[in-house]
């Protein structure tokens, strides 16, 4: 097992717990040049502050620097400039300030990180955006055990590594795997025996993908990005589309290749 990962099991139960606790922040629109946000779960922030770190995933460079200020929970935020076709990190450093809090317990301060990929052009829908960064390619199931595989959009290894730390929740417990690093392909066994044959059910697969970026000038970054979590059915349906959109894509490669090579023969 490589090293990195078992350390990354070490630290990332408790960034879920607590990122999954308190206001964060989610994408509303992603343009080719800009990235607009608002807060979830903060329906008792009276205010808050923000210092953000943008990074471009594709350069390895650390792109911006910016610091806001919001007095509103429904307040948008936009980040403009930004690249076309690119891989951003945004990790956000922020202060929540509570009304009607416990003295002592009127502040917090925390972080998250927003991945996401800028539209190519101006003419893409901006509602639809594209923040997954792994998703599950194989799954196969027996009695008493379940195997998934797990890609990434992150192809090159050299440039950036993604780290991969799978759950299976039961009602009779959580099925952890030790976390892997994805070289083309991560593979995941959760073992069902240790919950016994009696009433077990295991209704949920999360897939929660961190990256680990070398970037210019700066020692390695690591980022959480968004997780996927669904049902056994949902997994199998994500693994039908995959076969189904790589099988459009061989058709339309030897189309292509058919066609090229109709044309140079007159």
């Amino acid at each position: 097992m490589n090293t990195r990962a078992t350390q990354f099991t070490l630290v990332i139960p408790t960034l879920i717990v607590l990122t999954n606790a308190v206001a964060r922040f989610e994408p509303t629109s992603v343009s080719d040049v800009s990235l607009v946000i608002r807060m979830i779960k903060g329906s008792n922030v009276s205010s808050f502050d923000m210092s953000i770190q943008i990074f471009d995933l594709d350069r390895l460079i650390e792109y911006r620097k910016t610091q806001l200020k919001g007095s509103t929970r429904d307040q948008l935020f936009s980040f403009d400039g930004l690249t076309p076709g690119t891989w951003f990190a945004f990790r956000i450093h922020y202060q929540l300030y509570y009304e009607n809090a416990q003295p002592g317990q009127h502040e917090l301060k925390t972080k998250q990180e927003i991945i996401v990929r800028t539209k190519e052009s101006q003419h893409e829908d901006p509602t639809k955006i594209n923040d997954s960064i792994a998703y599950i390619d194989d799954i196969f199931l027996t009695k008493d055990n379940i195997y998934i595989g797990v890609a990434s959009v992150f192809k090159d290894t050299k440039k950036v590594i993604t780290v991969i730390v799978p759950e299976l929740r039961c009602s009779k417990g959580v099925l952890k795997p030790l976390a892997q690093q994805v070289n083309h392909h991560a593979s995941f066994h959760f073992d069902l025996t240790p919950l016994g044959d009696s009433n077990r059910s295991c209704s949920r697969i999360c897939v929660f993908p961190f990256l680990r970026v070398a970037i210019q000038n700066r020692t390695s970054e690591t980022f959480r990005g968004k997780e996927w979590c669904g049902s056994i059915d949902e997994a199998r349906q994500l693994v039908s589309s995959e076969a189904v959109l790589q099988g459009l894509g061989w058709l339309v490669s030897s189309l292509l290749l058919c066609l090229l090579l109709s044309s140079t023969a007159f």
